[in-house]
């Protein structure tokens, strides 16, 4: 990284333009499993299949016989000429992160991330911790857990940092969920109202 105040324009474009991987860490995204039309499937028969499943029934519905709404998943899979996994070198990286109140949500078993309660909780930690991509990104988890953070917001921030989650894609217009928690986690916590699921399983 370089100190913020020797970062001019023109070396921003120059760090971009080059992909200076030794300043041009990485980039900071979304689950691109949320979008709607991300694996192909048939939300009426509740099909999602991956690209190769797809592949495997040449593009035709098992329950209705009709043509799949194929996704954009589906797409990059004929264009790739690498396999699924493949890092190139000298490029940049991206962390892939869950917005801080929806963490808070799911952690507390709260329905809407607008909530009292979220918010509660939410302008607290920024009030306690900068903000919110600090949070998420670099605050260790003892920094966390001595400013008494809630501990189920901590491990959720945890899981999320390390990927360890529940992706189930979108598709046929259906938008994707990332959960963070199983139901039954949530469910054993005094107080806490079950999220309900927005689609089926990809399994």
């Amino acid at each position: 990284e370089i100190e913020k105040d020797k970062l001019s324009y023109n070396e921003l474009i120059r760090i971009l333009k080059q992909c200076d991987i030794k300043q041009f860490l990485y980039t900071i995204e979304f689950f691109p499993e949320e979008g709607r039309y991300h694996f192909d499937g048939h939300r009426a028969c509740g099909i999602v299949f991956e690209p190769k499943t797809t592949i495997k029934h040449k593009g035709i519905c098992p329950k209705c016989r009709r043509p799949l709404t194929i996704g954009v998943e589906y797409r990059v899979e004929e264009l790739a000429d690498r396999e699924v996994g493949y890092v190139p070198n000298n490029k940049p990286g991206y962390k892939r992160l869950i917005e801080l109140d929806k963490i808070i949500a799911q952690a507390m078993g709260v329905k809407g991330r607008k909530t009292k309660t979220v918010l509660n909780v939410y302008w607290d930690m920024i009030k306690k911790l900068k903000n919110e991509l600090f949070i998420l990104l670099d605050v260790s988890l003892a920094e966390l857990k001595n400013t008494h953070i809630d501990s189920r917001v901590i491990e959720g921030i945890r899981r999320v940092r390390e990927g360890d989650l529940y992706i189930n894609p979108g598709y046929d217009g259906v938008y994707g969920e990332i959960r963070i928690f199983k139901d039954a986690e949530v469910e054993k916590r005094p107080g806490a109202t079950k999220v309900p699921r927005g689609q089926k399983s990809l399994f």
